[in-house]
């Protein structure tokens, strides 16, 4: 079984990785951190460098737990993590969310509430 966690290079994303990788732990998953960029930018702040993603790999190597990166620049977030969800490999989907407020939702949506009404398996929402 995975343990998928939606991961950008912020307070958020390292929170969500870190309860991922707890979780992959206690449950003997593959702990598999995705990565998603729909290249819209010649700089997107929700890529990863080579370089942080190395270091996740390493952290999960120390807790001796599977570790797979997954990179996608054909897809937004939101549907990546969705289409993850309905693989019958993915035990959990875990993301890192922030407060926003009512209007704020309302004018720019919001991706997290979205995976958590529409994934396909349970979703852990952790604070940074």
């Amino acid at each position: 079984m995975r343990t998928v966690v939606g991961y950008v290079p912020n307070d958020r994303g390292r929170a969500a990785f870190a309860q991922g990788l707890d979780l992959a732990t206690q449950l003997g998953d593959t702990l598999v951190v995705m990565n998603v960029s729909n290249r819209t930018s010649l700089v997107d702040p929700k890529l990863a460098s080579d370089d942080e993603l190395s270091s996740l790999s390493a952290d999960a190597e120390a807790a001796n737990v599977p570790f797979e990166t997954v990179r996608r620049t054909d897809i937004d977030g939101l549907d990546a993590l969705l289409e993850e969800s309905e693989s019958p490999d993915t035990r959990m989907l875990v993301i890192g969310i922030r407060q926003r407020s009512s209007v704020g939702k309302l004018i720019m949506g919001s991706t997290a509430q979205q995976v958590l009404l529409q994934a396909q398996c349970p979703v852990l929402a952790v604070k940074a």
